[in-house]
């Protein structure tokens, strides 16, 4: 029988101050994060390549604010790591985090790979874009020892990939063809995958429609109609719209000088 409280999520949203977070619900009964001690919590964060600078994000720190579609995204990632593993014909499901720039996107990303690495043992990379196509075209360098092969099984076979800022880059035909590479072998094989974009997501009669210059920012015209046909099949969409946290940290840690 579901908690009553989290409806079985493992976390329940509270009202501070005005404003909704996520905390752990008291059915979760203590749940040890990720083995024994700070040393190996810290070693199975970078076993899974998160950077640094995320290792501090989760559901609890996320802050939604007054932003309706922030609070729902937080209640749909929470509700993603509680329905794992999605079984039947959505196993595999993954989610597409939209939205500009400082919303959270990579935070809940990040938060729902962690929760799932210690709560229920899911083995998990993350990956930026930038940094996979520079990794895949390193191994091109013969000096670098390493073969495509070697750099993409990881990523192919991982239970759980997390690719941030997908479509930071103008596509070309071969990087199109190995990203379609990657995500067509890991929906074959029912692995779950989250991804982060800075681009909305329309279908490809919307773009077309569209003046040149807002047509170049939609997704599908960043990696193609291939790609985005099999990420609306892998994954549901959570749209995020909301402040700019970078930029009101950046703004409130400037020093304004009088002449």
């Amino acid at each position: 029988m579901a908690c009553e409280r989290c409806d079985g999520t493992g976390f329940e949203i509270v009202d501070k101050d005005g404003r909704e977070y996520a905390r752990p619900c008291a059915c979760r009964g203590g749940v040890a994060a990720g083995g024994d001690g700070p040393d190996a919590a810290l070693n199975a964060l970078k076993a899974a390549r998160i950077p640094p600078r995320y290792r501090h994000c989760t559901f609890e720190n996320f802050d939604p604010g007054q932003m309706p579609r922030l609070r729902a995204a937080l209640q749909r990632a929470i509700a993603y790591h509680a329905g794992w593993p999605h079984q039947g014909d959505r196993e595999g499901l993954g989610l597409l985090f939209t939205g500009s720039n400082g919303v959270g996107k990579t935070h809940l990303a990040v938060a729902v790979l962690i929760e799932l690495m210690q709560s229920r043992g899911v083995r998990g990379q993350f990956w930026d874009f930038h940094e996979l196509i520079r990794e895949i075209r390193g191994s091109y360098d013969a000096e670098t020892r390493t073969t495509e092969l070697q750099v993409l099984e990881p990523v192919v076979d991982t239970p759980l990939l997390v690719l941030d800022d997908l479509g930071a880059w103008k596509m070309t035909d071969w990087m199109n063809d190995t990203l379609f590479y990657i995500l067509n072998s890991r929906y074959l094989a029912q692995r779950a995958t989250i991804i982060t974009t800075n681009y909305p997501d329309v279908d490809r009669e919307k773009a077309l429609a569209a003046d040149p210059l807002t047509r170049r920012e939609y997704l599908v015209e960043r990696i193609g109609q291939r790609l985005r046909s099999r990420l609306m099949e892998m994954c549901v969409v959570v749209e995020m719209d909301g402040t700019d946290h970078r930029r009101a940290k950046q703004d409130g840690n400037r020093f304004h000088l009088k002449v």
